[in-house]
């Protein structure tokens, strides 16, 4: 057992002996709160820029925003326990409870699933095999924490906490026996494996980019060949701003379709003249 888990057994066992709770600060509360605006604002504004702009919907940004839907569900559901403060295990404080366990467990597995996909585009070279896992990402990033919770939920696992590794919400109650191991299933053991597996993945993409000579400076080019270059809408407006109209058209030039200019006051030659001309060029 990690001292860290040791630590909150025998406190939380004090707390339960004594029918006590931690004592929560109203800066502490303060803190949590501005921390879950910010989250919820910044989660709110990834998801109206991809609502509004639809040239913009890319894959990676779409994985973006399902990520950014966990957050928002896990930072309200925290903002609504910090400002409220359980004291027993009612109704509101298991589906408190249960929100933020399914949306704090799924934000993890989006984030790697995010790492993967950069992974398999940029290390492996296919966007077909990256697009392709989008669906089996849907499938563990919201089943594996949907499972989690219901089961948690349905066992009585999730409820008030005494704030004991909180700060005023719910999440594995206090007096279930073996609320260790549903500390580690309903978070815990998903947040060590992405921490686990996120330098990883990041320290083979940067293997794989600096083999290729492109150094330290590729990430920039990287994130555009993504969200730009494999944009058609902003190929489209780059084209149009960097090259002129007709190449991009690929309509000739008023030059290319009238090659003999006329002065002014000129008439157009006939026909007769033109088959003329060109038989003498021949004959000459």
């Amino acid at each position: 057992m990690s001292p860290w888990l040791l630590i909150y057994r025998t406190v939380s066992e004090s707390a339960m002996a004594n029918g006590t709770e931690t004592e929560l600060f109203v800066y502490e509360q303060v803190v949590v709160l501005c921390t879950c605006v910010l989250s919820l604002a910044g989660s709110t504004l990834i998801f109206l820029t991809f609502v509004l702009w639809s040239d913009l919907r890319t894959t990676p940004r779409r994985l973006l925003v399902y990520l950014s839907v966990s957050d928002w569900l896990s930072a309200a559901s925290y903002a609504y326990g910090v400002g409220k403060v359980f004291h027993s295990n009612s109704l509101d404080c298991v589906a408190q409870g249960a929100i933020s366990t399914f949306a704090n467990t799924s934000s993890f597995f989006w984030t790697v699933t995010i790492a993967v996909y950069l992974y398999v585009f940029i290390v492996k070279s296919s966007q077909r095999l990256a697009d392709s896992l989008v669906l089996s990402f849907h499938l563990v990033s919201w089943g594996i924490p949907l499972a989690i919770t219901v089961t948690a939920v349905s066992l009585n696992k999730i409820g008030y906490d005494a704030s004991e590794v909180s700060v005023g919400w719910c999440w594995v109650r206090i007096d279930a026996r073996d609320r260790i191991l549903w500390m580690l299933l309903t978070g815990k053991i998903w947040e060590f494996l992405a921490y686990l597996t996120l330098p990883v993945l990041y320290i083979l993409i940067k293997r794989h980019i600096h083999k290729a000579g492109i150094g330290n400076t590729s990430q920039g080019a990287a994130n555009c060949i993504m969200f730009v270059l494999f944009t058609q809408p902003i190929r489209t407006r780059l084209c149009a701003a960097f090259c002129c109209s007709s190449k991009c058209g690929g309509e000739p030039s008023p030059s290319n379709r009238d090659p003999q200019r006329l002065l002014p006051g000129q008439d157009p030659p006939s026909r007769t003249q033109e088959d003329g001309t060109s038989t003498a060029i021949s004959n000459t």
